[in-house]
């Protein structure tokens, strides 16, 4: 009987041993691998979207909320200038802050990053889709056609002639790749639009450390114009890292495995949200990633959701910051197809939803071709986003920012 006891004893501690191993992490954050070049291509990505957006803003209504993938925009376009040749190719790589970086350079950037910004967190879903539409009458080249299916994982469809239904079957393709949130993105298609050129981004992620709905309350936000609005004030105190700036606070939310954050940058009171955004650049983004410490913060952020959308506003942007000839009916994307072609049409959607559990983000950039014819320590810092703020979505190890946005009322 004692011995029965001792060995039931034995099989139950052993047991217990079992249970109380520690259960391995398989989602643990790494760094993607970037080369040299590839570091230095992520920077200027990272100056395209602060370029592109200071301008863009600088074109909209001052008291517009704004929000938008520049990353998505340039990836689109890149793919359009794989197709360039000469001066239109020339000026289009400097327009997007690509010039000084080889073909394969730019190519293999796209080829590593798109995959790996996909497969950096198992709890953050980040989706990239690219996507090349053209007319049964237009013979694509096999050289760029197998350019974009390798370095941009790119779809190859085929446009129908009719311009409803060739509208239905991108939106529908657009709605597939954001999950819905951008299910429309062309109303038609003309007769003399040739080609198409689609990017998709989808985010979806849970914070690190959630906030809890209980303690979510209605607060008065003030509004750029000088107005105020109810809005839902998610709340939360905790350990977070923070930025103490001369005209602004910058504060980091993580996702998931904390391979993917958000950034708010809150700009001082008395200090106007545009001038921050002005004086914005790589330089300073990289102090209100790296500049700040660990701090225990009393955060309040609104509960909030954006839409946005800009067509002739992008076109208008671009422009001014140096693409030119490939809007011009004498561009040559002779690399694209014999058919004269230039880009006759650009849009781009995004839209961001932000909420006790995480941030649901999507942007698509539709690129259309026609033809040619410091506070004491044993103080917690109160960071309250009742005023316009700026926010990013940002991967941590390359600090590649897939969403910008600015919200400035409610």
């Amino acid at each position: 009987m004692f011995t029965v006891t001792l060995i039931a004893a034995i099989m139950l501690f052993n047991n217990c041993n079992k249970k109380a191993e520690p259960q391995k992490d398989d989602n643990v954050r790494k760094n993607i691998e970037l080369t040299e070049t590839q570091k230095d291509l992520c920077r200027t990505a990272n100056e395209f979207t602060f370029d592109f957006m200071k301008l863009l803003a600088g074109k909209e209504d001052k008291d517009a909320n704004m929000f938008a993938s520049p990353f998505s925009l340039q990836t689109v376009l890149a793919m359009t200038a794989e197709g360039a040749v000469g001066d239109t190719k020339t000026e289009m790589l400097k327009a997007l802050r690509l010039s000084g970086f080889s073909e394969e350079d730019i190519a293999g950037f796209y080829r590593t990053l798109i995959p790996a910004l996909q497969s950096v967190d198992k709890k953050t879903v980040m989706e990239i889709a690219n996507s090349f539409w053209l007319k049964e009458v237009i013979v694509v080249k096999d050289d760029y056609a197998a350019k974009l299916q390798k370095n941009y994982y790119a779809e190859c469809k085929t446009l129908v002639n009719d311009g409803f239904d060739a509208a239905i079957a991108m939106n529908d393709w657009c709605s597939k790749k954001t999950h819905g949130m951008i299910d429309h993105i062309v109303d038609q298609v003309s007769e003399e639009q040739m080609v198409a050129l689609i990017n998709a981004l989808y985010f979806k992620g849970e914070w690190s450390d959630k906030f809890y709905e209980k303690y979510s309350r209605k607060e008065k936000f003030n509004n750029h114009d000088g107005s105020t609005s109810d809005v839902t004030m998610m709340r939360r105190t905790d350990d977070m890292f923070v930025v103490l700036g001369e005209d602004a606070w910058a504060l980091t939310l993580p996702y998931g495995n904390r391979a993917y954050r958000m950034t708010v940058i809150l700009p001082k009171e008395g200090v106007d949200v545009d001038a921050v955004f002005e004086d914005l650049d790589v330089d300073s983004w990289k102090d209100y990633l790296h500049g700040g410490y660990e701090r225990e913060v009393v955060l309040s952020l609104p509960k909030f959701e954006t839409e946005y959308s800009a067509s002739d506003l992008c076109i208008q942007t671009l422009k001014e910051m140096g693409l030119k000839k490939a809007f011009e009916r004498s561009a040559d994307f002779s690399g694209i197809s014999n058919v004269a072609l230039y880009i006759s049409q650009i849009i781009h959607k995004a839209k961001v939803k932000v909420n006790e559990e995480g941030t649901e983000a999507a942007a698509v950039s539709y690129v259309g071709m026609d033809l040619a014819t410091a506070i004491p320590r044993d103080k917690p810092i109160e960071f309250k986003v009742d005023r316009p703020y700026i926010y990013a979505i940002s991967e941590v190890s390359t600090g590649a920012i897939t969403f910008i946005g600015i919200q400035k009322q409610f």
